[in-house]
């Protein structure tokens, strides 16, 4: 038989099988191929999760659908109920939008506010680095005392007096109070309101008045400003920029001129692409053109200065490549350039304001997100409905501020397409009030709005129940919490005896203001409610120099509230001889009484500890008691004869049980 041959040997010619004297054979690695790996999901890892796959691109198609929640921004694959998020439900939306492959062409993508020379950052502000010339823009840690040296350069040892570069509004103190003290450099401001409630009016004013503290531009050549430790920072500014996706120049300064505004460093633009814009801005900002003959001389020209203010009018018309294709006003859109708005005005210091449209609820239309990403968000409040004798108001308050106080308030009038700071909104608010006249169901309510004090008119109506099948009464308010007005009505039936199950009631804070915004305010006007609310339903007038401030709690107790002194110094300038109030804390009360009467600052001080004291103090006459009345001895079946009641009595009034302080009378009708 054929023998076998180890394969070895024909290849070596070693016939043998000892192994020690085998040489190491020669391999040829030039062909050699590495076997496959299993490569794990991920992004640049060779392939992606499934759900993942339709974000990252992996798809030949060009666009896709993505699901962004309306309240907090997060985006998602899939459409689903509830947000995993926030936990809202039915909040997601589809959008469609480009696909993007890979990190580097997003990065690519996002705008950068500097030249090619500048060192290109990794920070979240594009284009932001050490190189910048403000401590906001530096990559690296710094120490907060040589911020402080920088802002001001007075500051030694360990006393530092901060000079914030605010411009303040020349002719607007109510715009200057709400944001806190004026303009802050670098800020980014969104103002909503309803559609005609005056945004565009209220920004184009403002807009001309910041424009007249600007300087024209100097020419090549002319030298810099010099600047001090004492130079008004309001008179180095640039010119303004109002910017509208709305409207045409034509159209703006035909509205400029009905204000009376003739600034010349008010710039008007029309423009949606906030890339665009944001490259003006920056060109302005670091560039300066210079012009040259043929022979290489320089002309003398104009040197443009950045902006020092920069409105635009609104956020919902403007579109970046950064929010994709999907349309302006969408949840992307919006967001990316409220982010591009943001990352400007941080970099360059330029302040912004954005007019933002709101929805049915009320909030700024978008995500919720920009609400968290700017500065400051205005309301401004008001309409045809927000009169005061033929006044018409606007109110502007602040829901955010972070340079300021987020409580204050300021007040506008609107005259023939102008408004109007409202100085004194005390006296507009009682401008219809006949001061001399005592009136049913009409007190006087100390508020605090921010840092000022008001006196405002509350207003109460009671009449029988209009629909009498259902043995209840309506309640209609407008100016304080509907759950408020059913607490009061709780304590003064439990702790007073007065019924109100049987009765309509509507409550009105004059001139629409809102007491139920804070619930330290909406309870500071707890007992002027309550005085209105009794006055009209026992038919006493109430006091006319009198006026109220106070919490009422469960049990029938005055609480008492903050800024106390504030309101009574108020009162006093208002022409008020009277003020009833909480006890104030410190002061002491006198043995076997619950009222203390003392004069402050040229006015009556009324403190009352318990809701009927205080009450039959603002009343012009003592609510009548109930008597315990003995049946005559020539009744017959218990029946009372006419006229034996006394003067005075609930008998007298036809009223039910006003102040019920027995059981002995129930059975009485």
């Amino acid at each position: 038989h054929r023998s076998r041959i180890h394969p070895l040997t024909s290849l070596n010619g070693d016939d043998d099988f000892i192994d020690d004297d085998d040489e190491a054979p020669e391999v040829d690695i030039s062909n050699f191929v590495e076997p496959k790996q299993q490569i794990a999901f991920g992004l640049n890892r060779g392939r992606s999760a499934p759900s993942q796959r339709k974000a990252m691109g992996t798809s030949g198609a060009g666009s896709t659908s993505v699901h962004v929640c309306t309240n907090c921004g997060s985006e998602f694959v899939k459409w689903m109920g509830r947000c995993p998020t926030c936990r809202e439900w039915n909040t997601l939306q589809e959008f469609k939008v480009d696909r993007e492959d890979t990190f580097a062409s997003k990065q690519k993508s996002r705008p950068t506010f500097f030249a090619s020379p500048r060192r290109q950052s990794s920070s979240w502000l594009d284009g932001t680095n050490g190189d910048s010339e403000t401590y906001g823009g530096t990559n690296e840690p710094i120490r907060v005392t040589d911020v402080y040296k920088e802002i001001d350069k007075t500051a030694t040892g360990e006393s530092f007096t901060t000079r914030e570069r605010r411009v303040k509004v020349p002719g607007d103190e109510e715009l200057n109070t709400v944001l806190g003290g004026g303009i802050m450099s670098g800020s980014l401001t969104l103002l909503g309101g309803d559609p005609g409630v005056g945004k565009s009016t209220l920004l184009l004013q403002t807009a001309g008045a910041v424009a007249s503290l600007s300087q024209p531009s100097r020419g090549i050549g002319m030298g810099m400003m010099d600047l001090d430790d004492n130079t008004d920072f309001s008179k180095t500014l640039g010119p303004v920029w109002y910017v509208s996706g709305e409207e045409n120049a034509e159209q703006i300064a035909s509205r400029a001129a009905r204000l009376g505004i003739m600034e010349g460093e008010l710039f008007l633009l029309s423009e949606t692409h906030v890339d665009t814009l944001a490259e003006q801005v920056v060109m302005s900002y670091y560039q300066q053109p210079v012009t040259t003959t043929d022979e290489g001389e320089v002309i003398p020209g104009q040197v443009p200065k950045p902006p020092a203010l920069l409105v635009i009018d609104s956020i919902q018309t403007m579109v970046c490549e950064a929010g994709g294709a999907s349309s302006a006003g969408g949840v992307t859109q919006v967001r990316e350039c409220v982010a591009l708005f943001l990352r400007l005005a941080k970099s360059t210091g330029i302040p912004i304001f954005l007019v933002g449209h709101v929805t049915k609820s009320g909030d700024v239309a978008g995500p919720r997100t920009v609400e968290h990403m700017v500065d400051c968000v205005l309301y401004l409040e008001g309409g045809d409905m927000s009169t005061i004798g033929g006044v018409n108001l606007r109110m502007l308050r602040a829901a955010k501020n972070r340079f300021g106080s987020s409580d204050e308030v300021g007040v506008y009038e609107m005259t023939t397409g102008r408004l109007c700071p409202v100085s004194d909104p005390s006296s507009l608010f009682l401008s219809n009030r006949i001061e001399s006249q005592d009136s049913e169901g009409c007190s006087i309510a100390l508020i605090v709005e921010g840092l000022r004090a008001m006196t405002v008119e509350v207003q109460a109506l009671v009449t029988p129940a209009s629909s009498a099948g259902s043995g209840y009464g309506r309640r209609t308010v407008d100016g304080i919490a509907y759950s408020r007005l059913l607490l009061l009505l709780g304590v003064l039936q439990k702790r007073c005896g007065m019924f109100f199950s049987k009765q309509d009631v509507y409550i009105n804070v004059v001139g629409r203001m809102r007491l139920d915004r804070g619930s330290q305010e909406g309870c500071a006007s707890d007992l002027a409610v309550a005085v209105s609310l009794v006055s009209s339903f026992v038919s006493i007038p109430v006091r006319s120099d009198t006026c109220f401030v106070g919490e009422i709690g469960l049990l029938g107790e005055l609480r008492p509230v903050p800024a106390l002194e504030k309101r009574i110094q108020e009162a006093r300038r208002m022409g008020f001889s009277r003020v009833v109030t909480p006890r104030a804390k410190g002061s002491k009360q006198k043995a076997g009484g619950t009222t203390t009467f003392s004069r402050a600052n040229g006015i009556d001080w009324i403190q009352c500890d318990r809701l009927l004291d205080a009450i039959n103090e603002g009343l012009v006459a003592k609510l009548p008691k109930a008597r315990r009345r003995q049946k005559p001895k020539d009744s017959v079946d218990g029946a009372t004869p006419p006229g034996s009641a006394a003067p005075g009595s609930l008998e007298d009034l036809m009223l039910d049980n006003v102040i019920n302080d027995d059981d002995d009378d129930d059975d009485i009708p």
